[in-house]
């Protein structure tokens, strides 16, 4: 049984304790001032909730009793006197008749007496009645407790069994009488809520219970009950939200783990919604089916923006929506977390969707499975709005908890969305599905829904099961006008008699009221919020926007709608570089420019260039006029982390040796950036002559540089129209020869050059002592070559911009401080995940990068927490699954609330795929936005993310074997990208010199031990 029955069953049983027992009570006048001092009182946040709570308890021992006002919205449902002064006289009761009191020792003496005739005994003032929950009871009442999971309908003393047989009468009563209240019980079962039987039940001092439905509604049909009911709860729709509000307190440990995950991923939302799905089956499209009815729901009620069918370019900073998913299967907050990543909302608004956990299958009986089921339900009643699945207790206990009236999903039929997919819940009061047939004197089936105005048929049921509603609440809508209706009637009257002048005022007035209002309402959270909301908000009309061109690294010569990234906006985003572009370096780029224009593709230049391509092959060709305009042909190969990084290597070397770089289009590369360079395009046409022949190109092609130094197959004299030049991992020494002095004025002479890279090969062009007398002034600061680089030419387009800045304002923009986690798994052997995971631990704890994890009692909520969003990004969701369940679970030693996110998990590697790389680009530049870094080692992913944002990041070192390593990490000291494979340094003479040795700024890559080069700052 789920722990939301077990919820239900004991309120139910308060209940009917509370109308019951009322002879053993003292009158509430006696009490009165007792209540009158509690409601008067002027503790801050109405701590005892209007007096349903007393203040008698050790707040320490259970903080959440106090705290929980500090967590919801002030609600209209006030407990009645009445109530107060009956729960009062109750608590007195029960530490009269409770536990270790001779009271209870007098009353278990007998409990295995078999006297027919036991109500003709005198068994004391005190009654009980035992709650048993389906996993057990959890308690030392009896000495029958290790049989009481046996109890069923079969069991001797099960009150319908001994109707049955006529076994039980006002003068044959016996000692204990199991009630079974389960969504089976027979007509003889549910017989326990007439008059007549609760006047013989009344006389059994044991009750055992076993439930798994809210029978609160059955009650009000005992006219007895009834009278006393009305005045416990004057708003009938209130009575599971009083008696939880007073019954239900998480432990602390609990409390925590609800405090942890509000503070981290509710508290600073300007609206929230909650949504609790329900699988009834398993069949396949069911997923599908369920979502479609979800979407349908929210943005039919307005509970969810629609999305936009068009990318809009606008940077308007709008509301922040926090969205609250809770099941046992991640797929359905993974679709919708993934549909407001992927495409904007047509209002601007921003949609952060979270799960606390997705464990798929409900663990009964395990503690910290039921611990976060509470949890879980406790965060759903804190939210503004809900939307539950129907039949679900689970949903039923959270909004009704949170006084909220949800919106009910309607259960699929026939494996389609219902049509409409939801209902507004007119009470907040939970559902009794399987209601008994009304009658108990002549035995008539009556529909229980005709027979009280207040008990009406659920909404979420379809005309079966009953539930509680307010009179008054339940026939407003068709009565009685809205307060807005009259208003407006009224205002129309009023303004009608006004003239021009005073209409023209009072518009004045009102618009200044409310413009004010939304400056003194709407407050950001922090300086953070401030600096970006503000400079976004006036983007457009701002006269003088932040350094929009980066320096002088960029040109204003674009149409700045048609890619949003490239100008200002990122910059909004990130802080302010320390990595400015040299003036020999813009220079160079302006003359680039005019290059690129000048011999791009559609061009007279690149037309004549293309001529001969095919079917020449004349030995002589560099003798050859080949016009002004020699080419680069970078082809995409391997991940996107290889392909960034090596694009902008092929880009740094057509600078250097004043080619035309082209762009192979076969891919997605124009689904992920927009062109860098203004007034033509660096895609290569689909048309190029050699573009069916590239893909096929290897090291044992016959125009491969480093197959024709082999076979003596190029000199001086005798050069082909194009190369391939192989710059891979698995390059030989002969291919890696690309880079000396002696084969660069060789290779300056081929007009065409086709070039397939994985590998960040810019370090060595540092070795080339032409080249580097111009790298120099190009980059003074040699750390920063990529960093510059992929500033001025890769620009998200605005569709991946799009991605980023939404994900971006979701969960990053209002975090204090944010550390990106990036891991890459080497391998699928078992207890790697479980390794990595305790290396990303070690390393960002013994780094002070997170804190530690404690156990403790206390949990301070009136102190404001530094929140710190952590992001994740792996094809593998559970690292970032178990870091954010180890955060939730547990405070954080500095008091930190840790927010932790992972935009997409998805498994396996998709390159080529649109949408996976789109979502690969934007987890990198998000990652780049963060304030702090941990990344694998050797992984280009991770290379890309940091030195686009010039972080210097923490390495996670590559296990080697089954342990973690010793340190588990290392901080970098540069910037740059790793060249992983990087050439033994030497053409001639020196060959096989360590290239880590011969400059003082080009060494060995932290993260590969002593192996791979990357760039240093000498200083």
């Amino acid at each position: 049984m789920s722990i939301s029955n077990e919820v239900f069953t004991c309120l139910v049983l308060w209940s009917v304790m509370l109308v019951s027992f009322s002879d053993l009570f003292f009158t509430h006048q006696l009490l009165g001032t007792i209540v009158n001092v509690i409601v008067d009182s002027k503790e801050p946040k109405d701590k005892l909730l209007r007096g349903i709570l007393t203040a008698d308890f050790d707040e320490d021992s259970c903080l959440s009793r106090h705290q929980s006002s500090l967590y919801r919205k002030p609600l209209p449902y006030k407990p009645s006197e009445y109530l107060i002064s009956k729960l009062r006289s109750y608590e007195i009761l029960h530490r009269r008749c409770g536990p270790g009191t001779r009271a209870y020792k007098e009353a278990t003496k007998n409990l295995g007496h078999d006297d027919d005739n036991y109500a003709s005994k005198s068994v004391g003032e005190c009654r009980y009645i035992v709650w048993v929950a389906a996993f057990g009871l959890g308690n030392r009442i009896l000495t029958l407790a290790s049989h009481i999971d046996g109890y069923n309908m079969g069991y001797s003393r099960c009150y319908g069994t001994m109707l049955n047989n006529h076994a039980i009468s006002a003068n044959s009563t016996p000692q204990h009488l199991y009630l079974h209240i389960l969504h089976d019980s027979r007509d003889v079962d549910k017989m326990f809520f007439c008059p007549k039987d609760q006047t013989l039940i009344d006389k059994v001092p044991w009750l055992i219970v076993n439930a798994n439905v809210y029978f609160v509604p059955s009650l009000w049909f005992n006219p007895t009950f009834q009278t006393e009911l009305v005045k416990l709860f004057p708003q009938k729709e209130t009575v599971f939200y009083h008696l939880a509000l007073y019954l239900f307190h998480p432990t602390n440990q609990v409390w925590g783990m609800v405090t942890r995950s509000y503070d981290a991923y509710l508290s600073r939302a300007d609206q929230t919604l909650g949504i609790q799905v329900r699988v009834f089956t398993r069949r396949a499209s069911y997923l599908q089916h369920l979502m479609d009815q979800i979407v349908a729901c929210t943005q039919r009620e307005k509970l969810l923006p629609e999305l936009a069918t068009q990318v809009s370019n606008t940077s308007r900073s709008k509301k922040l929506n926090a969205v609250l998913v809770t099941s046992l299967h991640p797929e359905y907050s993974n679709n919708l977390k993934n549909m407001y990543w992927e495409i904007p909302t047509s209002t601007g608004d921003i949609v952060q969707v979270y799960r606390p956990s997705g464990e798929r299958f409900q663990q009964t009986d395990k503690k910290l499975h039921d611990q976060k089921a509470l949890a879980e339900i406790y965060l759903l009643s804190l939210t503004d709005n809900i939307v539950i699945s129907a039949g679900s207790t689970f949903g039923y206990v959270a909004h009704s908890l949170g006084g909220l009236k949800p919106w009910l999903l309607y259960r699929p039929v026939s494996g389609r969305v219902p049509d409409p997919p939801c209902v507004r819940a007119v009470s907040m009061e939970p559902c009794y599905i399987t209601s008994p047939s009304h009658g108990c004197e002549n035995k008539k089936r009556i529909d229980l829904a005709t027979v009280f105005p207040f008990v009406r048929h659920c909404e979420d049921t379809r005309h079966d099961g009953v539930k509680l509603f307010d009179e008054r609440t339940y026939y407003q809508r068709s009565i009685q006008p809205t307060t807005y209706d009259q208003f407006i009637k009224i205002s129309s009257d009023v303004l009608k008699t006004l003239g021009l002048k005073m209409k023209f005022m009072i518009t004045f007035i009102f618009t200044s009221v409310l413009i004010g209002s939304i400056f003194l309402l709407s407050p950001p959270n922090n300086f953070n919020d401030q600096l970006l909301y503000a400079t976004i908000n006036g983007s457009k009309e701002s006269k003088t926007p932040q350094d929009k061109l980066l320096g002088g690294l960029l040109t204003s010569d674009f149409d700045e709608r048609s890619c949003v990234s490239r100008y200002y906006k990122s910059s909004l985003y990130r802080k302010p570089s320390p990595y400015k572009p040299s003036e020999y370096l813009i220079s160079k780029l302006r003359s680039y420019e005019k290059l690129h224009k000048r011999c791009g593709p559609g061009t007279q230049a690149y037309k004549e260039a293309t001529k001969n391509l095919i079917g020449h092959n004349d030995k002589n060709y560099a003798n050859k006029t080949v016009g002004e305009c020699k080419y680069i042909v970078w082809v995409a190969v391997y991940g996107l982390g290889n392909r960034i990084l090596t694009l902008a290597s092929v880009f740094l070397y057509a600078l250097l040796t004043e080619r035309v770089v082209l762009v192979d289009q076969s891919k997605d590369i124009s689904d992920l950036f927009c062109e860098p360079f203004p007034g033509t395009s660096w895609l290569l046409p689909r048309d190029f002559p050699l573009t069916r022949q590239i893909d096929g190109y290897n090291k044992g092609y016959s125009r491969c540089y480093g197959t024709m130094l082999n076979n003596h197959a190029i000199t001086a004299n005798s050069t082909p129209p194009h190369l391939y030049l192989h710059i891979l991992h698995d390059s030989r020494d002969e291919d890696k020869m690309f880079f000396c002095p002696k084969d660069q004025t060789l290779i300056d002479k081929v007009p065409w050059l086709i070039v397939k890279a994985n590998v960040y090969f810019v370090p060595s062009l540092w070795f080339n002592p032409a080249f580097q007398t111009e790298l120099v002034k190009l980059f003074p600061r040699k750390e920063a070559v990529f960093h510059i680089l992929a500033k001025y030419i890769y620009h998200p387009t605005n569709e991946v911009w799009g991605m980023i800045t939404s994900y971006y304002k979701a969960h990053l923009a209002r975090a204090d401080e944010r550390l990106g986690i990036q891991i890459r798994v080497f391998s699928g052997g078992a207890g790697y995940l479980k390794n990595v995971m305790d290396q990303v631990l070690s390393c960002t704890q013994r780094e002070k990068l997170l804190p530690q994890v404690v156990v403790t009692q206390e949990v301070n909520v009136t102190q404001s927490q530094k929140v710190k969003a952590v992001l994740v990004t792996s094809l593998y969701p559970e690292y970032s699954d178990r870091l954010r369940n180890m955060f939730s679970n547990k405070d954080s030693s500095r008091g930190e609330v840790i927010k932790v996110y992972q935009p997409s998990g998805e498994r396996y590697q998709q390159t080529d795929k649109k949408i996976h790389d789109q979502k690969a680009l934007t987890e990198m530049y998000l990652l780049s936005l963060t304030d702090n870094v941990v990344t694998s080692a050797r992984s280009t992913f991770g290379y890309v993310a940091h030195s686009l944002g010039g972080l210097k990041p923490w390495l996670l070192y590559q296990p080697r074997d089954a342990s973690v390593p010793d340190p588990p990490c290392v901080r970098s000291t540069s910037i740059e990208p790793c060249h992983l494979t990087s050439p033994s340094h030497g053409c001639d003479a020196d060959w096989g010199t360590d290239s880590g040795k011969v400059l003082p700024f080009v060494k060995h890559c932290e993260d590969r031990d002593n192996d791979g080069l990357k760039l240093f700052d000498e200083l």
